[in-house]
């Protein structure tokens, strides 16, 4: 019974470790050169790397050299078996925001190796509640959303692509 504790001591330690030196700001640099490639660019962001998570702090997005959007706050957090990325308080500018109602208060993506083949995504904004999974072995998105007046008054183009049910909006896409 010793060395069965001691072994589990052991892994939990080890995972510990892992965890908490784990080259998050690596991983997150590694991203950026990803999105290059897609011709998008994070700049001007603060970069805090803490034991568990790992924060970038006014950042601001470029798309083909067009300042797009102003991201307050981006936090990934780790525990090996979950993981979440939240995005706070995202300003679209003016000229893009005919495309997506702003501000965006809250993105937040949850993955769980139990069910790994699929990422949950939660919003929350002007333009209502968004709820929405990722099937990422199908390839789909299923997006429920929970519009407000002002979506409805203002985005009424997008809201027609989706279909209306039980006072909420629905929308899959296969990609």
């Amino acid at each position: 019974m010793k060395k069965i504790s001691k072994f589990l001591i052991y892994i939990f330690v080890f995972m510990a470790f892992f965890i908490i030196f784990l080259p998050k700001e690596s991983v997150y640099n590694l991203l950026e050169k990803e999105l290059e490639k897609n011709q998008i660019v994070v700049s001007n962001e603060t970069k805090e790397d803490k034991a568990f998570s790992f924060t970038v702090s006014n950042a601001d997005i470029f798309y083909q050299g067009i300042n797009g959007a102003k991201i307050d706050e981006l936090t990934f957090k780790t525990y090996l078996l979950y993981t979440n990325i939240s995005l706070k308080n995202i300003n679209i500018l003016d000229s893009l925001s005919s495309f997506a109602p702003t501000p965006i208060d809250e993105i937040v993506f949850e993955h769980s190796i139990f069910s790994f083949n699929k990422v949950k995504i939660s919003a929350k904004g002007t333009f209502g509640e968004l709820n929405a999974d990722l099937n990422l072995f199908a390839r789909e998105i299923k997006i429920e959303l929970n519009a407000s007046s002002k979506m409805k008054n203002s985005y009424s183009k997008i809201l027609k692509n989706m279909r209306f049910e039980n006072e909420r909006y629905f929308y899959e896409y296969k990609f």
